[in-house]
């Protein structure tokens, strides 16, 4: 599976080091979330599953927070697809870091 980030040359297995970044303040209504970032005064909407995966990373670390979000969705590729599409989206937005 091939991470098609801004970097082309990463890769779902190679990312398995990021963390949440430091520094956001994230406000959660129902299933959904609003990340806000001091740093450049921007909110980020999480939609259910996306602030889903966020929470569980955020509680579990990356490694186990996805294999609860697989555990909960399934390792179909078509749900990989969208896991893929939502750490993209997280780290594109800065909510995910190397760590």
């Amino acid at each position: 599976m091939k991470w098609k980030s801004r970097d082309a040359n990463r890769s779902l297995n190679s990312i398995v080091s990021m963390r949440p970044a430091d520094g956001k303040h994230v406000e959660w209504i129902d299933n959904e979330a609003v990340v806000l970032d001091p740093s450049t005064e921007e909110l980020h909407y999480l939609n259910g599953p996306a602030a889903l995966v966020y929470a569980l990373i955020l509680e579990h670390g990356f490694d186990r927070g996805l294999e609860e979000v697989r555990n909960i969705y399934g390792a179909e590729s078509e749900i990989e697809k969208g896991i893929e599409d939502c750490l993209e989206g997280l780290a594109d937005k800065g909510l995910l870091v190397d760590g």
